[in-house]
């Protein structure tokens, strides 16, 4: 069993990361002894709610108290930075909500450390993990390479999440703490995704707007357009919706899935039509659940002693071309991407 602490106990971590370590298939992998949260408040609340985890102030607290072989950073993007560094220092393992850091130049300056570290670092990209985008892949693969494919992702939300504290201003409309709007907090889901479906892309083009909130300091709508080799992948993000929809499309000239937010699939391959069953996407017991098979393969790696550099390599690849969706919006231009 490992020993971990999570830093920030704000909504994601108390609704899913908890939940997760804690569920019937992790109880038995992994301990959470400890918690750092520097709001007062929610400390002293949360030390009573849950009162198997001892609650601390501060990491160098936590750490001269209590022996934990990772931290799971929970924090808004703003405090990733100095947080792992901490972490690198104490050589501990690491998993950290998306987006990796607050920018790409922050990215640069952790890549080295990471890399020469005998440390798992784990980004939350857990939509890896869900059966319905495991489908798309599966199609893709299925497809012969030269076969070029067009995707689709419509994400629709009525605003930003608002956390748990509903009476002040959502930290993600805050440029300083969360680095952008739509497109850098479920945008960067959908960006990691299309990178693991297609590979690297060769061309960004990005255009964000504020459709319904003129006054915000981010974006609150953002459409994306990435060139690969293989073909096309459309984004399309917004918090100008009057409510919760997710939808998908891939589709060639031999193949194509059809996703409409339910708890289906349409499938066709080859002239034949499947209906797969999936789990709704924007089902919380099944976003949970991907928590659980990420935690869940971090634990068997810092067991196994792997301490690998794929989950790095991934969120460093990710913040650059979230960077360069912001530089391509700026500058209202087509961006060519490094294919290094």
């Amino acid at each position: 069993m490992i020993k971990g602490a999570i830093v920030g106990f704000g909504k994601i971590a108390r609704t899913n990361h908890l939940e997760a370590f804690q569920s019937e298939e992790l109880q038995r992998s992994f301990d959470i002894t400890s918690a750092v949260e520097l709001d007062t408040n929610t400390r002293e609340r949360c030390r009573k709610e849950y009162s198997r985890i001892n609650f601390y102030e501060s990491l160098d607290e936590m750490y001269s108290n209590d022996k934990v072989d990772f931290i799971d950073i929970t924090t808004p993007p703003k405090y990733h930075k100095e947080i792992i560094e901490w972490a690198v220092a104490k050589k501990l393992n690491i998993i950290c909500e998306k987006p990796f850091t607050l920018s790409y130049r922050e990215a640069e300056e952790l890549y080295n450390k990471l890399n020469d570290s005998n440390i798992l670092f784990t980004p939350c990209h857990q939509y890896k993990y869900s059966p319905l985008w495991s489908e798309f892949k599966s199609l893709l693969d299925e497809l012969d390479k030269d076969v070029k494919v067009f995707l689709q992702f419509n994400v629709f939300r009525t605003g930003a999440d608002p956390g748990l504290n509903t009476n002040v201003s959502p930290w993600r409309l805050n440029k300083e703490i969360s680095g952008g709007g739509i497109l850098s907090d479920t945008g960067f889901h959908y960006l990691y995704l299309s990178n693991w479906l297609l590979g690297k892309p060769r061309k960004v083009t990005t255009i964000n707007h504020n459709l319904a909130h003129s006054s915000f300091q981010v974006e609150d709508t953002s459409q994306v357009i990435l060139e690969y080799d293989r073909g096309t992948i459309q984004i399309n993000l917004t918090w100008a919706y009057h409510g919760r929809r997710n939808e998908a499309k891939l589709i060639s000239k031999t193949g194509s899935i059809f996703y409409d937010g339910s708890n289906y699939l349409i499938k066709n391959f080859n002239g034949k039509e499947e209906k797969i069953s999936v789990p709704d996407a924007s089902d919380k017991s099944h976003y949970t659940s991907l928590y659980a098979k990420l935690f869940s393969d971090f634990a068997k790696e810092v067991q196994k002693k792997n301490f690998h550099k794929k989950g790095l390599q991934d969120a460093y690849n990710t913040i650059y071309l979230l960077d360069k969706c912001y530089e391509s919006a700026c500058k209202r231009k087509t961006i060519e991407l490094r294919n290094e």
